[in-house]
């Protein structure tokens, strides 16, 4: 089975992802920068990762600095982006540091298999 980190601060929102994947995908979690790290190894193969990993933050930036760390670790990872948030610089930024993609919130699931599917076929 394919091996997917989904990365949300927003402990609802992680968990309706991973139960709504996790009939096609052993899903790790993780809700902030550092356990994201910590929860990524070589074994992933595509990760679904929110800008904001702190919603009290506005300014906050992590999931695009944890993009980056992915890219340079773990370059074959596919990564997609998400944000429930109208940010054009971060959608930017984002793909400028190899998001495969950037979705808005909130995700439609039919369209998110779909995508992950033709990434898995592009591996």
């Amino acid at each position: 089975m394919k091996k997917m980190l989904i990365v949300d601060d927003v402990p609802e929102y992680l968990n309706a992802l991973s139960r709504a994947l996790s009939d096609e995908y052993e899903v790790v979690k993780a809700v902030n920068l550092e356990e994201a790290k910590k929860n990524t190894n070589s074994s992933i193969e595509i990760a679904l990762i929110d800008i904001r990993l702190s919603e009290q933050d506005m300014a906050n930036r992590d999931g695009i600095i944890f993009l980056g760390w992915l890219h340079e670790n773990y370059p074959d990872v596919h990564a997609v982006m998400m944000s429930a948030y109208k940010d054009y610089d971060s959608a930017v930024d984002a793909l400028n540091l190899g998001a495969s993609q950037y979705l808005r919130k909130p995700i439609n699931l039919r369209e998110l298999r779909e995508l992950i599917s033709a990434l898995m076929k592009k591996s």
